[in-house]
């Protein structure tokens, strides 16, 4: 397990967006990487200012790329708060040392 007191303080100094995606997601595993897709379902813009048909479509919004180790302590942080949603979680996973 990570010591989170040699952790690196956290910054947000260009204010990354929220983005929301609450469609089908997916993980894929090569190597000590894992890539997490996610999507969301929307109008497919051309019909829908074309000729006004609503045709949904899931696309793809963001693709995260993280280590194995920081998979599974994801794992184990989204195990605890579905378990407790009411106790606030701490930061999981870390920095790989190289």
């Amino acid at each position: 397990m990570t010591d989170q007191s040699q952790q690196p303080p956290v910054t947000d100094p260009e204010n990354i967006p929220e983005i929301l995606c609450d469609g089908q997601l997916n993980v894929s595993i090569v190597g000590n990487f894992a890539t997490l897709t996610f999507t969301h379902v929307r109008a497919d813009a051309t019909r829908l200012f074309g000729d006004g048909t609503i045709d949904p479509k899931a696309v793809v919004r963001a693709r995260i790329v993280i280590s194995v180790a920081n998979l599974v302590a994801f794992r184990d942080l989204l195990n605890r708060v579905i378990q407790s949603p009411d106790v606030p979680a701490p930061p999981a996973g870390g920095p790989t040392r190289h």
